[in-house]
């Protein structure tokens, strides 16, 4: 008989024996495979979620569930501080994916969908114990009042269920982009992701007296009593760029997010939701603090610093904003999915806004983030990591890239 694809049965629908018996043979050899077999927490997380379905439970996967029956934590297990099953769950859709993509689950595929931890199960062809397809009959009535008979083999619709669902599942488990990869650990239907922008402070020449001033002269000085200060109110042309880029990333995945701008963001707020910082400020300084790369605030200008090759700096000292600017500069990015925060963090910062526009498109143009991916390990998703970008600046515009230097951990 021709096989027929079945849609995907929900966690907490009834199984026959034949089934039960296809998604445990099929559990296994997920457990055994290459992306599986060398992590103990997505074997048992998998185990778990499949065997609650098995018993009927489906509806009680929840994330605290899954902490304390999975990873031994406490009743009182606080999710929203603690990303271990988030983090999990990312890490096991990602192994099912390449485990489907090395040409497992010709027959059956289990999926985690997105916000959810209740595994649906898509049985590609028709179990033994299905019910045969029986014949249809359409009756016509002809012109001379008899009665012609035409049989049509139900076989020929089952022809068509099974090609609409192959190209169906052929969407569903295409192997994940890298941008895919970067972006999964944001993706939680519960929480934002926090944007946040730095707004530099601005000193702003009095409007009625500006003519006496400009253009600048670097022996005339201005009195303070010209200027205005102007906090929180204005924001670069970079960070403009990444919160418009980065919305569309998560919009695209059906994420929701928050935008904040200037100085309105602590530590409490990163340890809440899933965060994006874009700027330089106090905040990402001490957040970098420790790690390989450095962002450091000097009086020379902005730097960045190989905290274990003390030689290599990367720096571009504050000019004159009268003279052209320089014909390069760099960024620096940071990814931090496993830290005391408990949430994913992505940090952003540029030497001055064409830097931090370019260190943006970086991150959202695949072909560009693409290649840094395929020179990582393997298992770079599921890691920190830091990438520090040189960009050529072409007069006002963002030019070439290259990644000048990386640590994943």
């Amino acid at each position: 008989m021709s096989s027929v694809a079945y849609p995907g049965i929900q966690s907490g629908s009834p199984f026959s024996e034949n089934e039960r018996q296809r998604i445990q043979a099929h559990l296994d050899e997920l457990l055994a495979s290459p992306p599986f077999a060398g992590s103990r927490r997505r074997q048992a997380f998998l185990r778990y979620v499949v065997e609650e379905a098995f018993a009927g439970r489906g509806s009680s996967i929840k994330e605290t569930n899954i902490a304390v029956d999975v990873f031994g934590k406490s009743r009182d297990f606080d999710a929203q501080n603690g990303s271990v099953v988030r983090v999990t769950a990312g890490d096991v859709r990602k192994c099912l994916t390449q485990a489907y993509a090395s040409g497992l689950g010709q027959d059956l595929r289990i999926e985690l969908p997105l916000g959810s931890y209740q595994p649906t199960f898509h049985f590609v062809s028709q179990p033994a114990d299905a019910p045969e397809l029986a014949p249809s009959i359409l009756t016509i009535e002809t012109p001379n009042g008899g009665i012609r008979r035409r049989t049509w083999i139900t076989a020929a619709i089952g022809v068509l269920i099974v090609a609409g669902a192959s190209i169906q599942l052929l969407g569903m488990f295409r192997p994940s982009s890298p941008l895919d990869q970067l972006w999964d650990p944001f993706l939680n239907k519960d929480r934002p992701v926090l944007i946040s922008m730095v707004a530099p402070t601005l000193l702003k020449l009095n409007p009625l007296h500006q003519s006496k001033y400009l253009p600048l002269d670097g022996d005339k000085a201005i009195p303070a009593s010209e200027l205005i200060v102007l906090k929180d109110s204005y924001v670069g042309t970079g960070g403009a760029m990444g919160a418009a880029r980065f919305a569309e990333q998560l919009t695209t995945r059906k994420q929701k997010f928050d935008l904040k701008f200037g100085s309105d963001v602590d530590f409490a707020d990163l340890k809440n939701a899933p965060t994006i910082l874009i700027g330089v400020s106090p905040l990402t300084q001490q957040l970098t603090h420790g790690a390989r790369f450095e962002l450091q605030m000097v009086p020379e200008g902005i730097r960045i610093i190989d905290s274990k090759q003390k030689d290599r700096v990367w720096e571009l000292p504050r000019r004159n904003y009268a003279s052209p600017p320089r014909d390069n500069g760099y960024s620096l990015v940071t990814r931090l999915l496993h830290s005391d925060l408990g949430q994913p963090l992505l940090i952003i910062v540029g030497m001055d806004s064409h830097n931090t526009q370019a260190a943006v498109e970086f991150l959202t143009k695949n072909d560009l983030f693409s290649e840094f991916a395929q020179a990582a390990p393997s298992n770079w998703s599921d890691k920190n990591f830091q990438i520090v970008l040189r960009n050529t600046i072409y007069g006002n515009s963002a030019g070439s890239l290259s990644v000048v230097a990386s640590e994943i951990w």
